[in-house]
């Protein structure tokens, strides 16, 4: 796992560049000292390899055993190519049930503890270069209540999670959150701004709304020595929208693409796109969904994409060399219990960590190795579990029936949507 620091310019653009200080400033790498230009990495290098230059004045290492001036010496080093581990989730969505579970599991002195709720995927999550979550509802303040906070004009119900859930992800292993959806402006400016101070709290990385407009000019972000870029945005919301800056909208793939197109203007290395679409409960993506993203994929150089809003899951694909993940389901959410209306559907208690593994060509640019791990919440505990990996470690009879039959399940409603699971 590792944090983000802001870049302004990425590596791979120099290396791409195929420049050397050598080459630059000859003269000063004919004198070096014989210590500088021990192989390393280095933005200058040109992609896999580097070159060492050295001078020194020993006739044993000239090119002339009669001649003692000194000699430029070029050694070239081949590096491996560099990789980078990713893994997303779907929505997060602290509705009753979850945080019933949250306040059961907490100890003295706590409102909520959601931490054992996701202990048994922490493993998975937190081995990964970079994990994303997505925060689909509004962040309270430390002090505020969470839940239901009216009905949106557009129909369903206004809400926000309690501050504890941030800091919650981060023990996971979670270092960046997309955060544009349709419930992202629930509460308005005020939520949008409880929301990043509660995950800057706890450490993590934002993108999809802004407290400020200079806050929403995306960074680019290191990982593993990768310049990444992400962004996110949503194709619905709830409430009248605010400034263009505060919540991110995809109101066209070509708006979006121009975005994309800055970050690699910037450097950017990979580029990740989160997006927000409105149809719920579907096994597949919306003819317009497709489109869309086939749009975008077409207008600018993506690595990644990965789809939050419609609650189940649905397959993932190669769009060109991009991979499409159309939707992650839900990463813990209060649905698949009986008295959730039209969410009492069990699929919505099933979700996929997008795992995604990054390795460079020797153009520079990275070709993507995407996976999905299935997870899934227990019905009645809201506890996230990943039920292949979790079955196949299973000692004999280690697990109640009860939770193997739920697990089980789980595996079987995916397994008929996506086949390709671990």
């Amino acid at each position: 796992m590792s944090h983000a620091l802001e870049l302004h310019y990425g590596v791979g653009v120099l290396r791409r560049l195929g420049v050397t200080a050598c080459a630059m400033v000859i003269a000063a790498c004919a004198s070096a000292p014989a210590d500088v230009g021990a192989p390393s990495r280095a933005p200058v290098t040109p992609p896999g390899s580097v070159a060492a230059t050295a001078a020194t004045a020993d006739p044993t290492n000239s090119t002339s055993s009669t001649s003692s001036t000194s000699t430029t010496v070029v050694t070239t080093t081949t590096l491996p190519p560099r990789t980078l581990t990713l893994i997303a989730g779907g929505d997060v969505l602290n509705e009753g049930w979850v945080d019933q579970a949250g306040r059961t599991a907490a100890g003295p002195g706590q409102r909520f503890d959601f931490v054992p709720l996701f202990a048994p995927v922490a493993p998975i999550i937190g081995a990964a270069d970079l994990a994303i979550c997505h925060a689909e509802l509004p962040i309270g303040r430390p002090d505020q209540s969470s839940g239901v906070y009216g009905r949106s004009d557009f129909g369903g119900n206004l809400l926000l999670a309690p501050f504890e859930i941030a800091p919650a992800l981060a023990a996971t292993g979670f270092d960046r959150c997309s955060t544009a959806s349709n419930h992202a402006y629930d509460l308005g400016a005020a939520g949008i701004e409880s929301t990043l101070d509660a995950l800057d709290a706890a450490g993590i990385s934002h993108v999809g709304t802004a407290r400020t407009e200079d806050e929403a000019r995306t960074p680019l972000v290191d990982i593993a020595g990768v310049a990444v870029g992400h962004l996110s945005f949503t194709k619905n919301w709830n409430t009248v929208p605010p400034a263009g800056w505060m919540l991110r909208r995809a109101t066209s793939a070509t708006a979006l693409a121009d975005e994309v197109d800055l970050l690699r203007a910037q450097g950017a290395e990979i580029v990740v796109v989160s997006l927000h679409v409105g149809k719920e409960l579907l096994t597949g993506p919306t003819d317009a969904d497709r489109q869309f993203v086939e749009e975008l994929i077409a207008a600018a150089p993506i690595d990644l994409v990965l789809m939050h809003g419609p609650h189940v899951v649905q397959p993932y694909e190669f769009v060109g060399s991009t991979p499409v993940y159309w939707s992650l389901g839900n990463f813990v959410s209060g649905m698949g219990r009986p008295g959730t209306g039209r969410y009492e559907d069990l699929r919505t208690l099933d979700g996929l960590l997008a795992s995604v593994r990054f390795t460079e060509r020797a153009d520079g640019s990275f070709e993507a190795d995407p996976q999905a791990v299935l997870i899934c919440n227990e019905q009645q505990s809201r506890v996230v579990r990943a039920p292949i990996r979790e079955l196949a470690a299973e000692a004999a009879g280690q697990l109640p029936q009860r939770l193997r039959d739920e697990l089980e399940a789980c595996i079987d409603r995916t397994r008929s949507v996506e086949p390709d699971i671990g």
